[in-house]
């Protein structure tokens, strides 16, 4: 296809994103990434995977549950230890509208979560508890229903471990 008539066509689906602040949205974002976990020497990265579920009744202002999991922190130290941690919560999220394609976002979280430790093919150790959480990214919005986000987060005293994470994802609202 011609240069002139892609950039055109380009051009189009950018201006047919409608702004993302319509009142009172819905929004699904599914999301994959990498985290690590601190105050544990000896672990390796971790995927992790997330869907948050949120309602916006103000522009700016979201109100969410979620579920995460982190499907596994090896041990570097060749003795086969891995940590498992589920965990789901709610959240409040303040988003700001910058740009109409690209904006930023902070997102309070509350996670309760059940760890397990396995190795030498037994389970060593389960904990559960709850962990207060700080996400900071931004999202871009493609058109009316479907955009992309990026952010960095970060829950505390999780079993003992400080997880930090970044994760892409897939946003739908409507």
């Amino acid at each position: 296809m011609d240069r002139p008539i892609l950039r055109a066509l380009f051009s189009l689906l950018l201006l047919s994103a409608p702004h993302a602040y319509a009142e009172r949205t819905y929004a699904v974002a599914p999301s994959v990434g990498s985290a690590s976990i601190s105050n544990m020497d000896g672990y390796d990265n971790s995927a992790c995977v997330r869907v948050d579920g949120t309602f916006h009744p103000m522009p700016e202002v979201g109100v969410g549950v979620f579920v995460t999991s982190y499907p596994g922190f090896k041990s570097s130290a060749g003795n086969e230890v891995t940590i498992k941690v589920n965990g789901y919560g709610v959240g409040v999220t303040g988003r700001w509208p910058v740009h109409p394609y690209a904006q930023p976002f902070v997102r309070l979280d509350y996670m309760r979560w059940d760890a397990e430790a396995k190795g030498f093919g037994r389970t060593l150790a389960k904990d559960s508890g709850g962990s207060p959480g700080l996400a900071l990214g931004a999202q871009f919005p493609i058109t009316g229903f479907f955009g992309l986000k990026a952010e960095v987060s970060g829950y505390n005293n999780v079993s003992g471990a400080d997880i930090r994470q970044f994760s892409v994802g897939a946003m739908f609202e409507f």
